[in-house]
């Protein structure tokens, strides 16, 4: 008689576009916000979430709000996205939030949904930085924005930090990361700032930090982070014991997720599927009942391959036991030359049957994990 085995873990991710502003830093799909244009979409978010009403049986892990800025949404929009999902009290739901709209009114009605975890979007705690990078709230303020979460119950913060800005120095990123570490968050995502071609602000690329300036900027971050007593779980990712984010976790352990809105992108095994990243024709497929949109049918070899690339992202890296398990394979069949080749150059460690990036390999992971995969 064959083993049962419970279903994979599955999380979702729904896409909100829509901003009040594009900053000049951003690439992302993004559009100009408007009441009539987020609710002709939510109209068509609705019908996509129910085209997967099979696999939305399946409880979920987590629920991320992500975008954009998903907090455009009221609480009533909010509420009935989640209608019909199987949450529970340990399911992790994320809102990304914009520091302006952090106020008395706004936590009042999310308090009536089911989030239970911010993701604010400071940047920086430097006013220069956020003016540079086009944001609209003022440093000053922060420390009266994260009182008001904790005076509404938001027990479970997140704070993203850019560095790499032009004209950045170490000194500067020190006292940015004090005034972090004094906002007393419970995870930091810490983000290398790059000006892809089709942003506002590409032109100033030639003024960001060489790359000797961005890995000590790099290193500042992660032993500032660590010797104050937080977890570096992953390569841009620190938390207090407890509070890795759950739906992150679900990307870099190749478990399901499903992806719902414009331009995002899902995993459901061995399915690989993006959205398109315009409304006329995201809504054509809604319409037309498509499931998976541009979907890629990933070989086996496909499958190994992305379970590495996003497991070595995490600091303790990935169970060799456990490849074994997906792919029935021991990895030394297949990857063994490379692993040594890279352990003899100390870009990998093999301890307690894991296989992980050392610590000199974090700021150059890509370039390691692409040797170690292709």
């Amino acid at each position: 008689m064959e083993q049962d085995f419970p279903p994979p873990p599955l999380s979702l991710y729904i896409h909100i576009p829509f901003c009040l502003s594009r900053c000049g830093y951003c690439s992302f799909f993004s559009l100009p916000f408007s009441k009539s244009a987020i609710a002709e979409y939510l109209v068509f978010l609705h019908k996509e979430k129910a085209l997967y009403s099979d696999l939305l049986c399946t409880p979920l892990t987590s629920v991320y709000f992500g975008g954009g800025s998903p907090s455009l949404l009221s609480a009533e929009q909010i509420n009935k996205l989640c209608q019909g999902l199987q949450l529970s009290s340990d399911t992790e739901i994320t809102l990304e939030i914009n520091p302006i709209q952090i106020n008395p009114a706004f936590l009042a009605a999310l308090k009536t949904t089911p989030v239970n975890r911010l993701s604010i979007g400071l940047q920086s705690m430097q006013d220069a930085d956020l003016v540079w990078m086009d944001r609209r709230h003022h440093a000053e303020q922060m420390a009266d924005k994260m009182k008001l979460c904790r005076d509404y119950g938001y027990d479970n913060i997140s704070l993203d930090l850019i560095y790499g800005l032009p004209g950045s120095s170490i000194a500067a990123l020190q006292l940015n990361l004090d005034a972090y570490l004094a906002l007393n968050p419970e995870h930091i995502s810490c983000y290398l700032l790059s000006l892809d071609e089709d942003c506002a602000k590409h032109e100033d690329a030639a003024n960001l930090p060489d790359e000797d300036l961005q890995f000590a900027q790099y290193e500042l971050i992660r032993h500032t982070l660590v010797d104050s007593g937080w977890q570096h779980y992953e390569i841009s990712n620190f938390a207090k014991a407890g509070k890795a984010s759950k739906h992150n976790l679900c990307y870099w352990q190749s478990n399901n997720y499903l992806a719902l809105g414009a331009s995002a992108a899902g995993w459901i095994t061995p399915i690989r599927y993006e959205n398109d990243a315009n409304l006329t024709e995201y809504y054509r497929k809604i319409d037309a009942k498509v499931l998976y949109p541009n979907k890629q049918i990933c070989t086996a070899q496909r499958m190994m391959e992305d379970f590495l690339m996003m497991g070595m992202r995490l600091i303790e890296g990935i169970d060799i036991n456990e490849f074994k398990h997906r792919f029935g394979k021991d990895i030394d069949s297949i990857y063994g030359e490379r692993i040594q080749r890279l352990t003899k150059l100390a870009m990998l460690n093999i301890r307690d049957n894991r296989l992980s990036l050392t610590k000199a390999a974090l700021f150059v992971s890509n370039s390691v994990i692409g040797e170690l995969i292709l």
